[in-house]
């Protein structure tokens, strides 16, 4: 990210030495209320023991700072909008919209509502990172960035990372839908074509491409598929306003390129992941539960979590706490774990939370916005200002300095709307007088905090239930299973109620939650006023009850499982506006079109082994998380393996049969009919589940056969989407409004799957399949799914994957490994990053897999449960790399004794040059785990350095 100065970093990289901790070291913390202790075991996982919770959240601050602080920095930085005083000019930019943005406000109001209890907590943490601070030298970085000191943190701070990562997982922005939607309807009029049906109906489906649920049955109605094809091809939509869609260009064009919004432009299309899922005691070998938990975040250095134990002799209600999993550097407390009783896992729950308004500005004599004009009146809007301050990097230490560049236009004012949850104005038409806001329940005093501090303490069902009601935003699916042999899940936070939907049982305007909302109030789209309260509730607005957000407890199907898809089914008739809550109105989650392939996949998995006997066991479930076979290919090749069977008939048309003729293609074809839809390396330096990390084997012939495999099926479903999707849209004028790789997807293989129902075109009346060669339009879908094989195949001996095959045409050298492959970036690049960057390797002795091929060879593929997402349009050697994946594996056991495993990908050190920066990613790069003792006094058995601290 900023390579212009990795080279300044080196020499002092070079310089840090690997070395071993003494056995035990004291350290004076007058800040403790008693002696405390954190103990190390070999993996550099800190057991932390004290007398009190804010003791241990002391002990905790300290430990996150000293493996993790440059980290913990750049995190609150990039939320709080002051990222540029850190890192230099670059990220000036970034920081004027993150402002405006404004989750560090939103933090500051988090603050303020919280108890007191809980303000000393957090408080506690701070000193401790504190306290690392005022006694220990800055981590390498702050070397190579000019800097000799770094700010204190605050409790605010940590706030500010909650916010970040929850705003991480939830916010959405109705921007490119609307731009899109827009441009759609102008070429159908254009063309003669539905523009509206082309979009909702085809290529921006709510229908996920894979029906399994989690909770099939929860509401009534939900779960079914349309009747036909085209019953939900498109809602009742007027056109979308140009001063709209100029509004909406206009704010993208601001924030492209910014990380903090990157997710929410990619909208539903983003590579969001997570899986999770809980079989109950009748399943398994043992008669106890085993939950299973992988969350999917971007793979960088350092990971997103770090390993903890926390043990408190405090008693609340009659009980201390003995806590371990994962933590989030930043914060106190564990986010994903274990206490004695209760384990718990999560994945991302889609939630719709955000709505963009189109507001009627009054401007005063200078041009600035002072009011936003709602049912007729002047609604005066809060005036912020901005400083901004910058890192000039020139030589000169902690030469950070006031920028004066910005100024009242252009982010030195920040102007918040109160109506929208303290929402702000995020663009502005001077001339007509309009601008955007936007409302979000994370700009709400939110207390997620208090929830997984409440979790690491829960000793049964009731007590995480009642946790869960003060989970505000950041939606996630709570899987829960404890010693008592319940298993539970759970959907979380705040859903706002849309006053259209709930009193006209319609969109006001024709205009769904998903796209850009009128603020006037003309059309009822702002969001209710409380008339029901919800215990514990943040969100100044009602929202729906816990009873009706998706939840099962002890199913008697004996598991559950999620996977980021649709909970409850209320997408699959391609609809998510037509079912109604219980006391009337419409019942809204989300938009719909989320993941459902690792869903399918893993229910699939759960189903063969119920149907076989079988009685799971935990290394099941640990392979199952590795598993890398591919639904996508599994729904969709039997169409090319048709056109092929319709090419090599008898009575074939001439330019079919001529594509079926070609050696390569008749090979390529055998080749996957034969594929047991695996994904593995095929190279004997790639890393595949199984594999001993420290002596990779060479691939036998089933493995080289199905790496082939997988890469003849992304290739030509690249080309496919190209050939048919992309081309159809482009001929009509949309080749600038190309759907996501993933929702182009879904519309190719819905047209596939309908083909005949709708007559050989797709629901708006277009063909996908356009052939000159023949006026059959099954003929014509035939020749271009298999001239898309052709010209894959072609592709791939060709110069833009020369890297990868050499330009050969031998079908067998076309390896998987080659193509998939990782890098672990590290903001810095260099020989922090694995493998190292720019020229510089790095120390722990990963490269890149050969010239022109950067990165770490991986098994997986896009949406394999153990996943390795990439570019679906990809088109040469490296656009088949992935950056996003499990950010900690875990499998546990409720037997008396929780037995459990876990993996990051990476260390819990983030300080380069320690044996603990990328010590478990072998384990984790080949689907191996280590122990998690869950008793504090397994942990400390195992320990081999120990800090003492004394007050």
């Amino acid at each position: 990210m900023f390579t212009s100065i990795v080279r300044r970093a080196l020499p002092v990289a070079i310089a840090l030495a690997f070395s071993a901790s003494a056995a035990a070291q004291t350290v004076s913390a007058p800040q403790l209320g008693a002696p405390g202790k954190i103990s190390f075991d070999a993996r550099g996982m800190p057991t932390i023991q004290a007398q009190s919770d804010n003791d241990v959240a002391f002990l905790q601050g300290y430990a996150h700072a000293q493996a993790r602080f440059f980290q913990m920095d750049l995190t609150r930085r990039q939320v709080s909008g002051t990222l540029a005083a850190l890192v230099g000019q670059s990220q000036l930019a970034n920081d004027v919209q993150a402002r405006t943005l404004g989750l560090r406000r939103a933090a500051e109001r988090s603050w303020a509502a919280m108890s007191d209890d809980t303000r000393g907590w957090i408080a506690a943490y701070a000193s401790g990172v504190n306290h690392w601070l005022a006694t220990n030298p800055l981590p390498l970085e702050y070397a190579a960035l000019d800097l000799t000191r770094a700010d204190a943190w605050t409790p605010v701070d940590t706030l500010c990372v909650g916010k970040g990562l929850a705003y991480q997982l939830s916010f959405d922005l109705d921007i490119d839908a609307t731009i899109q939607l827009g441009a759609y309807q102008q070429a159908g009029e254009a063309g003669g074509f539905d523009g509206t049906a082309l979009f909702f109906g085809d290529v921006h489906r709510s229908a996920p491409a894979d029906d399994r649920v989690t909770v099939p049955g929860f509401e009534p109605g939900a779960g079914k598929s349309a009747a036909t094809p085209k019953a939900a091809a498109a809602p009742t939509l007027g056109r979308i306003d140009p001063v709209t869609i100029d509004l909406a260009r206009a704010y993208r064009a601001s924030i492209a390129g910014n990380p903090l919004f990157e997710k929410a432009l990619a909208g539903r299309d983003t590579p969001i992941g997570s899986n999770e899922w809980v079989v109950s005691g009748s399943l398994t070998a043992s008669g106890k539960p085993i939950l299973s938990n992988d969350p999917h975040l971007g793979l960088s250095l350092s990971p997103v979590f770090m390993e903890q134990h926390l043990s408190s002799a405090e008693k609340r209600d009659g009980r201390a706490m003995d806590v371990t999993g994962v933590t989030v550097p930043g914060a106190p407390g564990v986010i994903q774990g274990c206490n004695q009783t209760v384990c718990w896992g999560t994945t991302t729950n889609s939630l719709d939370v955000t709505d963009v308004f189109q507001e009627t500005l009054r401007l005063n004599s200078f041009g600035l916005p002072v009011a936003i004009v709602h049912d007729g009146a002047d609604e005066p809007l809060q005036w912020i200002l901005q400083s901004y301050y910058v890192n000039r990097m020139d030589g000169t230490p902690d030469n950070v300095v006031r920028d004066e560049s910005i100024g009242y236009a252009n982010g030195a004012l920040t102007l918040v709307v109160p109506r929208r949850n303290n929402g702000p104005i995020v663009q502005i038409d001077s001339a007509n007088a309009q601008g955007l806001s936007i409302a979000y329940t994370g700009f709400g005093a939110t207390q997620e905090i208090e929830s997984f501090r409440r979790i690491n303490r829960a000793s049964n069902l009731d007590e995480f239930r009642d946790a869960l009601t003060y989970f505000d935003f950041g939606s996630q699916n709570f899987a829960y299973a404890d010693t008592a042999g319940n298993i539970a899940y759970f959907t979380s936070a705040e859903a706002p109620v849309r006053t259209d939907l709930q009193t006209k049982g319609a969109p006001g305007g024709g205009r769904p939650p998903w796209l850009i909302r009128d603020g006037s109030g003309a059309l009822g789209h702002d969001w209710m006023p409380v008339a029901h309260p919800q215990p514990n509730q943040a969100t100044p607005f009602e929202i729906l009850p816990a009873d009706e957000m998706p939840f099962v407890v002890n199913p008697q199907s004996g598991y559950f499982a999620n996977a980021n898809n649709d909970p409850i089914g209320f997408s699959l008739d391609n609809n998510p506006l037509n079912q109604l809550r219980p006391g009337g109105g419409l019942y809204y989650l989300d938009w719909g079109g989320a993941s459902s392939l690792r869903m399918g996949r893993i229910d699939r998995e759960i189903q063969a082994f119920k149907s076989a006997g079988h009685k799971i066991t935990p290394a099941d479930m640990q392979a199952l998380q590795a598993n890398t076979k591919a639904l996508d290919a599994e729904l969709l090749l039997p169409h090319l393996f048709a056109a092929y069977d319709h090419a090599t008939a008898a009575d074939a048309p001439a330019p079919l049969a001529q594509l079926a003729a070609s050696a390569n293609v008749a090979e390529a074809i055998e080749r996957l009919r034969a594929w047991d839809y695996s994904t593995p390396t095929g190279i004997a330096q790639g890393y595949d589940a199984g594999d001993n990390p420290l002596a990779l084997p060479q691939p036998g012939q089933a493995e080289i056969d199905a790496s082939v495999a997988a890469t003849l099926w992304a290739s030509w479903r690249s080309h496919a989407l190209r050939d048919t999707v992309d081309a159809t849209l482009t001929q009509a004028g949309l080749g600038d409004h190309l759907p996501g790789a993933g929702l182009a997807f879904n519309g190719l293989k819905f047209v596939l799957d309908n083909f005949d129902a709708l007559g050989g075109k797709s629901a708006s009346g277009l063909s996908f399949f356009a052939s000159a060669e023949s006026d059959d339009a099954a003929t014509q879908r035939d020749i271009v799914l298999l001239n898309s094989l052709r010209e894959s195949l072609d592709a791939l001996g060709s110069d833009a994957f020369a890297p990868a095959f050499a330009g050969s045409t031998n079908l067998a050298d076309y390896r998987w490994g080659r193509l998939h492959r990782i890098v672990f970036d590290h903001p810095l690049g260099g020989p922090f990053s694995a493998p190292g960057q720019n020229g510089i390797p790095s120390p722990y002795g990963f490269t890149d897999l050969a010239e022109g091929l950067p990165g770490i060879a991986r098994d997986g593929a896009w949406e394999t449960v153990n996943v390795g997402n990439y570019d679906l349009r990809a088109d040469a050697a490296n656009g088949f790399m992935f950056g996003s994946g499990s950010a900690r594996r875990f499998v546990g056991e409720m037997s008396a004794t929780i037995g459990a495993t876990e993996v990051i990908p990476g260390g819990n050190s983030g300080v380069l040059g320690s044996p603990n920066y990328v010590d478990q990613l072998p384990l984790w790069l080949t689907g191996h785990y280590h122990d998690l003792p869950i008793p504090a006094s397994a942990a400390i058995a195992a320990s081999v350095t120990t800090l003492n601290f004394q007050p």
